[in-house]
């Protein structure tokens, strides 16, 4: 496997943009921890709500069970402390959905911070290094098998510049056709230029 060009100018360029894209997402992913501690330390406050209300919930039905035992006016005078208990709850209530609206934002916001350059770098940076990888690794095992200087001397007639092609030969169709070992062996190598691979 070929992961970096033979030629110094694009080799140069290709781990420069390695570095970059590690880089970027190194950034990212710093930036998505720091806001989603940011914003992860807003639940304090739906913390506090919910330790409040568990608080007041505890000492009304504290108050509602000692009252309840006073014979006759027990259950009456009982009666408005449970139903300030229930208002605890409801408190309790609010600050877990408030801790839980916190949660789902701070990971949200954190993956979209984490992802957003990651899916930016895949088509830009990602997906030609793959393609180079791939072409560079077939291109290096193509001219080590039987034929393949006549398989590669015809990608560089598909792919070269016609100005690159008559450095090579003034006809080179008509050499490769008739087999010039000059030739082929040129256009092979102008192939194998193309590719960052370097000729073996």
């Amino acid at each position: 496997m070929q992961i970096y060009s033979s030629s110094p100018f694009q080799r140069t360029w290709q781990v420069l943009t390695d570095l970059f894209a590690i880089a970027a997402i190194a950034v990212a992913w710093f930036f998505s921890r720091a806001t989603f501690d940011a914003i992860s330390n807003l639940a304090v406050f739906g913390r506090g709500m919910e330790d409040a209300g568990s608080q007041f919930q505890s000492t009304m039905t504290d108050a509602a069970e000692g009252i309840g035992g006073v014979p006759l006016i027990g259950d009456q005078a009982s009666a408005p402390f449970l139903s300030a208990a229930e208002a605890g709850g409801i408190l309790i209530t609010a600050g877990q959905d408030q801790q839980d609206s916190v949660a789902q934002a701070a990971a949200v916001i954190g993956w979209a911070i984490l992802l957003l350059p990651i899916l930016i770098l895949i088509p830009m940076w990602l997906i030609p290094r793959v393609r180079f990888v791939v072409r560079s690794t077939r291109t290096r095992r193509l001219q080590r098998e039987d034929g393949g200087r006549e398989l590669l001397a015809l990608r560089a007639l598909v792919l070269a510049n016609p100005s690159q092609l008559r450095k090579v030969s003034p006809d080179p169709v008509r050499a490769w056709r008739e087999g010039d070992p000059a030739a082929v062996d040129g256009l092979a190598r102008l192939a194998l230029k193309h590719a960052g691979v370097k000729a073996g």
